[in-house]
């Protein structure tokens, strides 16, 4: 049998995640695979999820280029949600200042913008979104909980400029909880199913956080 390859060369989180659980789980215990990613984040990513699930992998970088050798030593995968290890890397600069070192982390707590008319927060939240692509750096992650889900959801006006940012590897976590809550979880369209401490991580590691 040949060796199963995973190439996510190119990729932002959560497709390397998505693709290593995938080949993980039609591996055979005791046989190996290869993980190839050119991603800092989304290697240390795939490897808490490995290890999470019992796989023991080795790691060789060339350049950029991290090849993970994968050995499978058990059947079941007792954390099989890949998407909640889609957790943006720590930042090491400690100097303040928004560089490219440094980009924030937006919170949406809900589906208006300010204190007023509905109407009003509608059309700002809207705008706000719409711009967070003009950001230099883009920010690392953006959090949606509460009412906030709403933006993710089939039927809201932002979605269009939400994929687009997630397409440019901006990582969307959307708070499972709320949406078990709303029942909005069979609708959500962008972004990845999180939980509160994947939430809390990413916040806690974030330079600075922005909440409109």
């Amino acid at each position: 049998m040949a060796e199963i390859t995973v190439d996510a060369r190119g990729l932002a989180c959560p497709k390397p995640l998505i693709m290593t659980k995938a080949a993980l789980a039609k591996l055979a215990v005791g046989r190996e695979m290869t993980v190839i990613i050119d991603n800092e984040t989304s290697k240390q990513n795939v490897e808490r999820f490995l290890k999470d699930n019992g796989a023991t992998s080795s790691c060789n970088d060339d350049a950029g280029v991290f090849t993970l050798k994968v050995l499978k030593q058990r059947m079941d995968l007792p954390r099989p949600n890949a998407q909640e290890y889609c957790v943006p890397q720590p930042l090491n600069n400690p100097e303040p200042g928004r560089n490219e070192q440094n980009p924030p982390v937006i919170l949406f707590k809900n589906n208006k913008m300010g204190f007023g008319p509905d109407e009003l927060g509608s059309i700002l939240i809207k705008a706000f979104i719409n711009t967070i692509k003009e950001l230099s750096p883009l920010p690392s992650a953006l959090i949606f909980y509460n009412n906030g889900i709403h933006l993710t959801v089939e039927g809201s006006p932002v979605l269009d400029p939400l994929l687009d940012i997630q397409n440019r590897g901006v990582t969307i976590l959307v708070c499972g909880t709320c949406l078990d809550y709303f029942n909005k979880k069979a609708l959500l369209k962008v972004g990845t199913i999180s939980n509160m401490f994947t939430i809390l991580e990413t916040l806690a590691n974030a330079h600075h956080v922005i909440a409109p």
